[in-house]
């Protein structure tokens, strides 16, 4: 016999594929559920915080708990391999970070979200190396008013902005949209010019192929946090996904 918390979540991810509750929609409240059927708040919670931590789920303090908006109708697991799997004997790895100015662009803005496009933008470049070659560009874009003086004191020494943020521990529950494509970037490009910077087989090339990485990371209520561009060399990266059903 199924446990009564795993009863609970199928019937709520019935109702979901039924349509009886739709992306972005409220659910039952605990107290209902309890009601419903019959069971303590204990076993509410463990279905509610499964369904939460398997992307079915969004709860949102003080209002309740919702389809979340951007659900998918199986889960997957999405991987990334980086150069700590993909590269054996690593000498040495390093990141640099440059921390921009608040400053305007419109179009960085509307994607966090900006009403007016005016709106002040800090722009984080991470440029990684491994063994002295670079082999990811990254650049992250958030609005200046969520990072204080301290903060980015601490992000230009190292510090990991998800942790800043304090998303580290709750980033698989924030919905997040992401695409990946390739481009070619020529000698007029910047971030060419970074990436052949020290890699004299690079150097020698007029065009370079990369992996283009876009990513919005949005908080508990569905508000943009994070933009994010990266510039991927394809040798020290690769994605793994699969369902889990």
């Amino acid at each position: 016999m199924l446990p009564k918390y795993e009863i609970i979540k199928r019937e709520i991810i019935k109702k979901i594929d039924e349509g009886i509750f739709k992306a972005g929609e409220k659910i039952y409240s605990e107290s209902e559920l309890k009601e419903k059927y019959s069971v303590s708040n204990t076993t509410v919670v463990k279905a509610l915080n499964d369904l939460v931590n398997e992307g079915i789920l969004i709860r949102r303090q003080g209002k309740g708990t919702y389809v979340r908006r951007h659900l998918l109708h199986k889960k997957v697991l999405f991987s990334e391999l980086t150069p700590k799997d993909k590269v054996s004997q690593i000498v040495a790895e390093k990141t640099v970070t440059k921390i921009s100015s608040p400053y305007t662009d419109k179009e960085i803005s509307m994607k966090l979200g900006g009403r007016t496009g005016k709106e002040k933008v800090i722009h984080i470049r991470q440029i990684a190396y491994v063994n002295e070659i670079i082999w990811k560009v990254q650049d992250r874009y958030i609005f200046s008013n969520k990072l204080s003086a301290d903060v980015i004191k601490r992000l230009n020494k190292g510090a990991s902005l998800s942790k800043e943020l304090n998303i580290t521990e709750h980033t698989v529950n924030f919905p997040i949209k992401m695409k990946i494509r390739y481009v070619t970037l020529d000698r007029s490009s910047d971030i060419f010019k970074i990436m052949v910077e020290g890699n004299d087989e690079l150097e020698k090339r007029e065009d370079i192929s990369l992996i283009c990485l876009e990513k919005i990371t949005y908080n508990s209520d569905e508000e943009p946090i994070v933009y994010m561009q990266s510039y991927i060399h394809p040798n020290y990266y690769e994605i793994e996904i699969a369902s889990e059903y």
